[in-house]
């Protein structure tokens, strides 16, 4: 096998993408990309008292339309737990003040075969009385909002985030599934 290259195509303060070649043509060659930062949460809300998931309906630049996706944020404190870090951003984008017995932990994975990041999934169990003004840190947060949505909707959805937040719910008995409703395992 030949020594592949790889070359740096970009150099930014979060992202930077990467070209893998071949000089001997054995293989066709591949971008990938590095995220600077650390790694990532990413969360869905269950309200028990309406049975509904609450979901991030965000902007995305590059697409130029809104997305409902799970929620997110970068895993950049490094003196922080992961549970910590999820119970802010559960405030600060959702708009809920929970407490750490609302958060699970489901799992995590890799976020694509192109990333090196990983990425840690929670469900976040919240109620009415937890509601709280949300608390967006920029400009992308503040154009986003909350949507609420039911379990239909996200196993019949494109964001692979929250399906696999929800399966992975279900296969830890936070949630028990019922032909397309939802009964809190916990």
């Amino acid at each position: 096998m030949s020594d592949r290259v790889v070359n740096k195509l970009t150099d930014n303060k979060f992202l930077n993408i990467y070209e893998v070649v071949d000089p001997e043509h054995h293989c066709k060659g591949y971008q990938f990309a590095e995220r600077r930062g650390k790694d990532s949460v990413a969360f869905i809300c269950y309200n028990k008292e309406d049975k509904n998931f609450i979901i991030n309906c965000e902007f995305t630049p590059p697409n130029g339309m809104f997305m409902e996706r799970a929620f997110g944020g970068s895993l950049d404190k490094e003196d922080k737990k992961h549970v910590d870090i999820v119970i802010e951003e559960v405030e600060e984008e959702a708009g809920y003040k929970v407490d750490k017995e609302d958060v699970k932990y489901v799992g995590n994975c890799f976020v694509s075969t192109q990333m090196n990041q990983r990425c840690y999934l929670y469900l976040v169990f919240v109620s009415d009385g937890q509601k709280v003004e949300r608390k967006p840190q920029n400009a992308i947060e503040a154009l986003a909002s909350i949507r609420k949505c039911h379990l239909n909707w996200i196993l019949s959805g494109d964001d692979w985030k929250a399906i696999t937040i929800v399966m992975k719910a279900v296969e830890r008995g936070y949630l028990k599934l019922f032909s397309k409703e939802i009964e809190v395992g916990i």
